[in-house]
C-alpha cells in the first residue's frame, strides 16, 4: 500500500496528522511539537490504535516501541494502579516520556521505530 501513497515529508506529516485527528477527533490544531499522551490524552488501546493507523499505509516498523513508557496502559489508566505515579502526575511532575507527533513522523520517515 505504501507505493499508493507519496512518501514525502510533507505527504507523510499530512498522513500522521490527519490520523490523530480521525483518532482523537479534535478540531484544534495538531503540530510537531503535540504530545500523544499530554497534549492528546492517547493511552492504552487508543494510542495503540493511533500507531497501527499512521504504521499501516507504509509497513513501519513499530515492533520495538513499547507504549507503556510513553502513556498509561488501560488498567492502570482506570483503576488507578499505579499510586506512586498517580501522585507524581497530580503533582504536576511528568511520569512518561514525551512522544510527539513530529517522533512518529520521524519514524515514518525512516520506516522504523528505534529506541531514542
Amino acid at each position: 500500500m505504501a507505493d499508493n501513497i507519496a512518501r514525502s515529508g510533507e505527504a507523510i506529516r499530512n498522513h500522521v496528522i490527519s490520523a490523530l485527528q480521525r483518532i482523537t477527533m479534535r478540531g484544534d490544531a495538531i503540530t510537531e511539537t503535540t504530545e500523544l499522551y499530554y497534549d492528546l490524552g492517547l493511552a492504552g488501546e487508543d494510542l495503540s490504535d493511533a500507531i497501527d493507523s499512521i504504521r499501516e499505509p507504509f509497513g513501519t516498523d513499530f515492533s520495538l516501541m513499547d507504549l507503556r513508557h510513553y502513556a498509561p496502559n488501560e488498567v492502570t489508566n482506570n483503576f488507578g494502579l499505579n499510586l506512586f505515579r498517580a501522585f507524581r502526575e497530580w503533582r504536576g511532575e511528568r511520569t512518561y516520556r514525551s512522544l510527539t507527533v513530529g517522533n512518529l513522523i520521524a519514524a515514518v520517515q525512516a520506516g522504523s521505530w528505534y529506541v531514542r
